[in-house]
């Protein structure tokens, strides 16, 4: 009996509509496993077969069906199984519908009927000299990045001899990417001092955070809603300023590394601008 025909990764790409780089994490989970991997060259190939597993995966991914739920349908090849994941599935959508449906209606009200907000303060930040560390995040690898950056920004200060001067903050552009930001977490000091080899192996420098005046408005609670606040904000700066071509900084007056609840959580969030009036 002939073997399958097999397609290597590029033409199976191409063939599946699905990314290369999706194709190496589907093979990493044990989701799409090639038929063949080359000893020499590392290169995957699939089975034409394989095509219609990934055909199945990608509709099933659009649905935002999980991982695990498609790895039991494509493992299978069942359609009572399929029809169950399926089911399960669509309770949680409809849950998620009906959240999201109740958010957009709510949103749409505060239209109609504008709640009365806390306004933003306008003050001036004065310039600092911070430790910083720089990293790339996506929304699911942020907050682990400020754990690890809170604590190594700390213990770079106490190597060096220098005093913390305020709370631990972050900068995050105003031009969002899709995939990815770029970002800096930074702790101000009194002085510049030398750094030990670790911290500067780590990533960590010393900087200057310029002065600016920003406009701020202060989130209580969860990050979760953070979004929130920053709508809010921007409407804000809309109306009573110019937003300055600098990084916006969000300052953890009070965050995860110093309490449990999160209810207690007070970020300030600080939009550089350049105000269009002298009295607001």
């Amino acid at each position: 009996m002939a073997s399958e025909p097999l397609l290597r990764i590029g033409e199976f790409s191409r063939a599946s509509s699905i990314s290369i780089k999706t194709l190496r994490a589907y093979h990493e989970s044990g989701l799409l496993v090639p038929a063949a991997i080359d000893r020499d060259t590392g290169y995957r190939s699939y089975t034409v077969s394989q095509l219609t597993d990934a055909a199945i995966i990608r509709r099933l991914r659009e649905l935002d069906v999980p991982l695990e739920q498609i790895r039991t349908v494509v493992a299978a090849r069942d359609p009572a199984i399929t029809e169950k994941v399926l089911a399960e599935h669509s309770s949680v959508l409809e849950v998620r519908l009906a959240t999201v449906q109740r958010q957009v209606d709510d949103l749409y009200l505060a239209l109609e009927t504008p709640a009365i907000h806390t306004p933003a303060d306008r003050r001036f930040e004065p310039a600092r000299t911070i430790l910083r560390v720089n990293a790339t995040v996506n929304e699911d690898s942020w907050l682990a990045f400020l754990a690890r950056a809170h604590d190594l920004l700390h213990d770079a200060a106490r190597a060096a001899g220098s005093a913390v001067t305020g709370p631990f903050g972050g900068c995050y552009p105003t031009l969002l990417e899709d995939d990815a930001q770029d970002v800096a977490a930074y702790l101000p000091i009194s002085e510049a001092s030398l750094l030990p080899a670790a911290a500067l192996e780590a990533g960590v420098s010393i900087d200057e955070l310029p002065g600016s005046d920003v406009a701020v408005l202060t989130h209580h609670g969860s990050y979760d809603n953070l979004a929130d606040t920053y709508r809010h904000l921007g409407a804000w700066v809309a109306e009573h300023a110019d937003p300055l071509d600098l990084p916006v900084r969000e300052i953890y007056v009070v965050g995860a590394a110093d309490t449990d609840e999160v209810d207690a959580f007070r970020t300030e969030i600080c939009w550089p601008i350049r105000s269009r009036h002298e009295e607001l």
